[in-house]
């Protein structure tokens, strides 16, 4: 019996879908549902320039940030040039040295600029290490 009614909701479901997409025919994406707009396309020249900024030592979210677009695109953009990607992960002379900054004191913050790095990629290497962690105020957890 539920198959029954099951079977016959998603025929109602897809004649609404194509009754819905007939009546909107003719009318840009941005306009039907509101959720999506265009996105503008990189040109050759800001290509190059991404390329350029990235060999330079640029991070890939600071240029997501002045291309005012998302890393992934930036990284996608970087890939399709044939650029390597840097590795990311530090190394363990780098996380030895983050456990050392963290147990002197310093914020996640601040170790992770030490290494150029988001305070959360510092907080997982630390957990990784089984190093016990501070609250916001500096308390233990």
């Amino acid at each position: 019996m539920v198959g029954l009614f099951s079977s016959h909701a998603n025929k109602l479901r897809t004649a609404h879908r194509h009754v819905s997409d007939d009546s909107n025919r003719g009318q840009p994406q941005a306009t039907r549902s509101g959720k999506r707009k265009s996105q503008p396309r990189l040109s050759d020249q800001k290509v190059s320039e991404i390329v350029a900024e990235y060999e330079a030592g640029k991070t890939v979210y600071e240029l997501a940030t002045t291309c005012n677009c998302h890393r992934v695109t930036i990284s996608a953009v970087l890939k399709r040039q044939g650029v390597p990607l840097r590795c990311t992960s530090p190394t363990s002379e780098q996380i030895d040295e983050m456990v050392r900054l963290y147990e002197s004191g310093l914020s996640l913050a601040k170790v992770g600029q030490r290494f150029a790095m988001n305070a959360s990629t510092v907080l997982a290497q630390l957990r990784k290490m089984g190093v016990r962690t501070r609250d916001a105020q500096g308390r233990d957890r």
